[in-house]
């Protein structure tokens, strides 16, 4: 390890004030095990989840920051294959619960399952600050913006969902993602087309419907629209996937998918049959096991007040997305609208802020350390 440089982190506050999110200052080496990967980090993206963290409690003072991160491999563990030092990957964690793990820190401990390795090497110089449209990973701010996201998307189709790989038995069906200009949604709209074959129905503002409709959307509908339900009614959907998770919007998923034949429900809010009114259906409603994207990582998790594990089934199906479908796609994958912040960990605390009151949409904001 370069323990001649040093480890510097951003550190949760636990205050919920703007411009207060973390603190920047030295911190201890995290010696990886046999089964990790050690990387040198190069720039991070931001989630909602950093800072629902600490609004709803669950973070803790002095943890380091954030999730996700991209950077070069610094050291490979003897159990792991497929990696070698030098190569540019991205990845995630659960951040923000402990002193000894995050994004946000010079020098991250990783894990190879939910950890992507990118076949082109790009140019290592920072994006300037300032916005880049939606394009191929083609940059560490690029490639920091997505992993997260394609992990949530991953369990939740391939785990939870269990939807077919094979394409040819997808044409004839139909999802509804929930929140397509969300930059989780962005990823799920992708993936549903170009990996898995869906027909791709999505809500959104008007200003991103061509954007979504280029990168494989085949309806794009105002979720304002008075009439957003009757007009989703049309469909039989086989899948629908709630990404901005709140009651009211999964109430209206359930609502919008009432005409289905038999659709299976998945949402980012923990939420289930109990949280809804089901109300009169033609067909058959399933609620699937909540997707929670830090499971990923194959090991027993303790999480929001519950021990979180996935079974073989949705671990073997989860790793056959990861392994085999995605890399076969991630060239051609678009990131988001980027927002370039000034380099620094405390930038962190104006990137938490624009999140927390909505300043960005179909954008994912990123900086380096």
């Amino acid at each position: 390890m370069s323990d001649k440089i040093p480890n510097t982190a951003a550190f949760i506050t636990n205050s919920k004030e703007d411009g207060q999110f973390v603190t920047v200052g030295e911190a201890p080496y995290t010696n990886p095990s046999d089964d990790q990967l050690l990387i040198k980090s190069i720039a991070y993206a931001v989630n909602p989840t950093d800072w629902k963290h600490v609004e709803y409690g669950f973070s803790q003072k002095g943890a380091i920051a954030g999730c996700d991160v991209s950077g070069v491999v610094e050291f490979v563990g003897a159990n792991v294959e497929g990696f070698s030092k030098g190569d540019f990957v991205s990845s995630f964690l659960h951040g923000n619960t402990k002193p000894d793990r995050g994004a946000f820190e010079k020098f991250v401990v990783i894990d190879p399952q939910v950890t992507i390795k990118y076949p082109k090497k790009f140019p290592v110089d920072a994006l300037k600050v300032g916005e880049y449209p939606a394009g191929e990973i083609k940059s560490f701010e690029g490639a920091a913006s997505v992993t997260l996201g394609l992990a949530t998307v991953g369990l939740s189709f391939a785990g939870n969902l269990k939807i077919s790989p094979l394409k040819s038995g997808n044409s004839d069906k139909y999802i509804l993602i929930w929140g397509g200009a969300t930059a989780t949604g962005i990823l799920a709209i992708q993936i549903a087309k170009h990996i898995y074959g869906l027909n791709v129905v999505t809500t959104a503002s008007p200003k991103n419907h061509e954007f979504l409709k280029s990168i494989g959307a085949d309806h794009t509908i105002n979720y304002r629209d008075e009439d957003v339900i009757t007009q989703l009614n049309k469909f039989d959907f086989s899948y629908a996937f709630d990404i901005v998770a709140s009651k009211e919007t999964f109430q209206q998923v359930i609502d919008a998918t009432k005409n289905s034949k038999h659709v299976k429900v998945d949402n980012l809010l923990f939420l289930g049959e109990k949280d809804v009114s089901i109300g009169d259906r033609s067909g058959e409603l399933e609620f699937v096991p909540p997707t929670l994207a830090y499971a990923a990582v194959g090991y027993k998790l303790d999480a929001y007040g519950h021990t979180w594990v996935i079974d073989d089934d949705t671990s073997k199906r989860y790793k056959e997305f990861w392994f085999e479908l995605l890399p076969n796609f991630i060239n051609d994958l678009k990131h988001a609208n980027l927002k370039v912040l000034k380099p620094g960990f405390e930038s962190a605390n104006e990137a938490i802020d624009l999140l927390k009151h909505d300043k960005v949409s179909a954008e994912k904001v990123v900086f380096r350390s």
